[in-house]
């Protein structure tokens, strides 16, 4: 039986930030110094992208800032940090969605610095939404910062690899381990709301699964009339459950409240059996962080009534 969702909402009117760092249940638990870590990490993201939305400026640069930051900290699996795949090298995607429906994505990424600035190349440079495997070329065209595979590589990314290779080998259960795929949603003073996404997957996944972060509708959604949404967790069980879509419509269509389609999407996905978390900014009004029962996610927040983070 699903348990209830745990769902919490944050801010108020005006210019609010929300991030997340992953949700899902954790292999192990994380030790003071990297629980401090990814409290300092939260904070500079935090920093980054309410800065700018407090000086006037879009949800989307502030959603882009804001991932920035999480991109170049090994703590979180997208960009330096990624999960690795079978092969061992990092295989990144990314999502960028605005209010009014513009949008980008790639998938696939194993150069690009900052997945999400190829989102943003996308949306802005090409007719298109979403890239798989855009070549180095297409990527210097647009301006990329680009890297060497290894450059994403850590030593705690490779170990949890030959763990968990070494736990398939004896047959045991899969590991589950913290998703660490990471996530902004943004409304600013003009009432503009963005979402983004980025992330490396899941650690021993086969080379070019793709999973839902840069899937429109599904990892990440926005529309001016309702929400922004990001998720994180099971990547197929939200792929399925239709998960950031699935908020917006509650709420355009449903009548829901930001808070109430939240917990929806989210028992769904536990009943199907899997795990993870949501954090959502609507075009007014209270933000809503919410995770499955049983399922850890840091998170923080900002807005003119505070801030506060959580790992």
């Amino acid at each position: 039986m699903a348990s209830e969702p745990i769902i919490a909402t944050v801010g108020g009117e005006g210019p609010l930030l929300v991030i997340h760092g992953g949700a899902g249940r954790r292999l192990h638990e994380m030790s003071p110094a990297q629980r401090a870590e990814t409290d300092a990490v939260l904070g500079r993201a935090l920093a980054a992208g309410y800065e700018l939305l407090a000086a006037g400026e879009s949800a989307e640069a502030a959603v882009i800032a804001a991932i920035h930051v999480m991109e170049d900290a090994p703590c979180f699996n997208c960009g330096r940090g990624a999960a690795l795949t079978l092969d061992g090298t990092a295989e990144l995607d990314a999502c960028l969605m605005l209010g009014d429906g513009r949008t980008g994505a790639a998938c696939g990424l194993t150069t690009a610095r900052h997945p999400i600035d190829v989102a943003r190349a996308v949306m802005e440079r090409t007719p298109h939404v979403l890239f798989s495997e855009p070549a180095p070329e297409l990527l210097d065209e647009w301006g990329i910062e680009q890297v060497e595979n290894d450059y994403f590589v850590t030593p705690a990314r490779a170990a949890a690899l030959e763990e968990w290779k070494a736990l398939h080998a004896i047959g045991a259960d899969r590991p589950e381990t913290r998703h660490g795929t990471v996530g902004a949603v943004a409304r600013d003073a003009c009432g503009r709301i963005a979402a983004g996404t980025s992330t490396g997957g899941i650690t021993g996944q086969v080379p070019g699964r793709v999973g839902d972060s840069p899937l429109c509708g599904v990892g990440t959604y926005a529309n001016e009339t309702s929400v922004a949404v990001s998720c994180t967790g099971t990547g197929e069980t939200f792929i399925r459950d239709v998960a950031a879509h699935q908020v917006h419509a509650r709420v355009a269509l449903g009548g829901q409240t930001p808070g109430e389609a939240a917990s929806a999407m989210l028992a769904g996905i536990d009943a199907h059996g899997g795990n993870g978390g949501v954090i959502v900014v609507p075009a007014s009004g209270a933000g809503v962080i919410g995770r499955t029962d049983g399922a850890q996610m840091n998170w923080g927040w900002a807005s003119a009534a505070g801030r506060e983070t959580h790992e």
